[in-house]
């Protein structure tokens, strides 16, 4: 009888978890339409005025094929969509192999495994646990830098595109120009102009490796920058103008994500204090009463109800993120 309860709350625990992914990835296409339009926007262009860098696309990461030995080349290899997760690695600006990262992740989650059954959790959770843990620490993380990083060259941008218009008006072509805003700017900025200098030296053509650069960014900003250039260089015109101008809406967009983020802020405090109120509270009745909380953790009915209890909050926490988040 036992093992038929174990049974049905396992699978009721599956389903739930189920549900959760299936109302998670229909609030994201819902919610996440304006974001794709964009992009759909962007990706127009890119394919009118991208057609110099199809030659480079062919060309596949040796970093990602490179035959690599050992355990954490076995774990890499275990690993979904490596050439998506080699990119954001890059696009974080890590200079780290798969291998490094595989073995980060499986010591990360023998770990949590580990202290979680010493600490008397039931074994099946302690692993799902120590999964979530060694895949989903590193991957938010990575995340985390991604989006400081992108911030950081989002600022950053402006002043670039104004260094290269005093250049171009003082006479200098735009590869020196872009040689120059990677020589005086610092990092994040000046580390990708470097690599398309770079790349122009290695015999790759100007637009195949804005383009690259593109795809590696994924920022607005610097796709509108590269359709600049490349019309410019199919049209002609005066290119410091357009530039001049560029940098003046890039400015003024970076305004408005701030008076955007000043009015939502209360709505952000409201929804981190709704999403942890719980979990400081768990914390306090395991500091005072420990053998009244552990119950969540090892009776049948309140792993359920904390399962549910979690996939309702990630849902309430996913829509209130989405409802203050805007595209500008």
């Amino acid at each position: 009888m036992q093992d038929t309860n174990v049974t049905v709350i396992l699978f009721a625990a599956g389903l739930m978890i189920a549900v959760l992914f299936v109302v998670l990835f229909v609030l994201g296409r819902v919610l996440g339409k304006s974001q794709k339009e964009i992009r759909q926007r962007l990706d127009t262009f890119k394919n009118r005025f991208g057609d110099a860098r199809t030659p480079g696309t062919q060309t596949a990461s040796i970093r990602v094929n490179q035959q690599q030995t050992g355990f954490g080349a076995q774990l890499a290899s275990m690993m979904p969509r490596r050439d998506q997760l080699q990119i954001r690695l890059s696009k974080a600006g890590m200079d780290v192999e798969l291998a490094r990262y595989g073995v980060v992740c499986g010591m990360l989650g023998a770990t949590v495994v580990t202290l979680l059954l010493l600490a008397g959790f039931p074994p099946l959770m302690s692993v799902a646990l120590g999964i979530v843990g060694g895949v989903g620490l590193p991957h938010f993380y990575v995340g985390r830098r991604i989006s400081k990083r992108v911030e950081r060259f989002t600022k950053q941008f402006p002043e670039a595109i104004d260094l290269m218009v005093r250049g171009l008006k003082s006479g200098l072509p735009v590869n020196e120009c872009i040689a120059n805003v990677g020589q005086e700017l610092s990092a994040p900025t000046g580390d990708e102009f470097r690599k398309i200098t770079d790349g122009m030296r290695l015999g790759k053509q100007l637009e195949e490796v804005l383009w690259e650069t593109a795809d590696r960014l994924d920022t607005p900003d610097f796709k509108f920058f590269v359709i600049s250039l490349v019309v410019q260089r199919e049209t002609g015109g005066n290119l410091g103008e357009t530039l001049g101008n560029l940098s003046n809406i890039l400015r003024q967009r970076q305004a408005m994500k701030l008076k955007i983020r000043a009015m939502s802020s209360e709505a952000k405090a409201s929804a981190w204090i709704v999403g942890v109120l719980p979990f400081i509270m768990l914390g306090l009745i395991m500091l005072l009463n420990y053998d009244y909380g552990i119950i969540l953790f090892t009776h049948p009915k309140a792993i359920v109800a904390g399962i549910g209890g979690l996939i309702w909050m990630g849902i309430g926490m996913l829509v209130m993120a989405k409802m203050i988040k805007f595209e500008v």
